[in-house]
């Protein structure tokens, strides 16, 4: 999902302000983000409550997938600490300020404590939340997902795989586009664990990945033989390793990256079954957005022909 940038659909001298603003905090410049904090201070504090709410175009985009946009919200929310420390506290203040039944402001004040690596505050604001007893499993899945990060930074492993697992179940449950990136968090965090346990499955799970990044790294590359070479000799090793092994959830991937790379090379015949074999992989294992994926690919496939 391309996130947009702050100010995209602000007009005028702010909105090209807030637009800069944006550019320059993706892209790591904090010298000109600050510098762009000071010359335009003073239009930023008099007009932020038109940065510091979500626009209209963008709000089923936050409900969706709040995750994805992640990045809007934190370009907004460091223009407003920077503002504090030119002596404009408004706008800080404002996101701080979180009232009662808007669960958006205390995300938004977790995540300016989480900023300033004050996690066990971020932590309690973030559990307070969930002891409301709030009734949108979006919201949840959200404040579980921002445990889990906090968790993970904090290097305990156990707790951020308790709140992802939490987080995934309910993007799951209320059918949410973020599902897939619930679902890659999860996994990444299961990977590591498994990793530091230096186990069989963790060795297996750390060598799948490796190879599996590397096949994707060709296939983007179009070097679609190459790739299918790679993940042949990664499908030779998963057939040797035992029935219930973790590695073995990455078949559905593999074979999608071949059904990919087949219809890429003009090979519809082997596009079709091994995508078919990928489709069965992710109804084997309930993962919904794959097998969305891949029905859509198996059209894609046939209407080529």
């Amino acid at each position: 999902m391309k996130v947009p940038h702050l100010g995209e659909f602000v007009e005028g001298e702010l909105g090209r302000a807030l637009r800069a603003l944006s550019v320059a905090d993706r892209d790591g410049d904090h010298a000109g983000f600050s510098a762009l904090c000071r010359r335009h201070a003073a239009e930023l504090d008099a007009d932020r409550n038109v940065w510091l709410s979500v626009p209209r175009q963008l709000r089923e985009s936050f409900r969706s997938d709040m995750e994805a946009m992640r990045p809007f919200m934190l370009t907004a929310q460091r223009i407003a600490r920077a503002l504090d420390g030119l002596g404009y506290p408004a706008a800080l203040r404002q996101l701080s300020g979180a009232g009662p039944g808007n669960p958006m402001e205390k995300l938004h004040e977790a995540e300016v404590l989480a900023e300033d690596g004050e996690f066990d505050a971020a932590d309690a604001l973030l559990r307070e939340e969930l002891g409301e007893g709030l009734a949108d499993d979006h919201w949840v899945a959200l404040i579980h997902s921002r445990l889990a990060t906090h968790a993970a930074v904090r290097n305990d492993l156990d707790t951020a795989i308790e709140h992802a697992c939490r987080a995934h179940e309910l993007a799951r449950r209320s059918d949410q586009r973020g599902v897939t990136r619930a679902a890659e968090v999860l996994d990444e965090l299961l990977t590591a664990r498994e990793i530091r346990r230096g186990t069989t499955d963790g060795r297996r799970l750390g060598a799948c990945r490796e190879a599996l990044t590397h096949a994707q790294r060709l296939s983007d590359r179009a070097l679609f033989v190459e790739s299918n070479r790679a993940l042949l000799r990664l499908l030779d090793e998963l057939d040797a390793y035992p029935e219930g092994s973790p590695a073995l959830r990455y078949l559905g991937k593999l074979s999608g990256l071949l059904g990919m790379n087949h219809f890429h090379l003009g090979n519809r015949d082997e596009a079709r079954g091994w995508t078919r074999k990928a489709l069965h992989e992710c109804r084997l294992r309930g993962d919904r957005v794959g097998e969305e994926v891949y029905v859509a690919n198996l059209k894609e496939i046939d209407r080529r022909e």
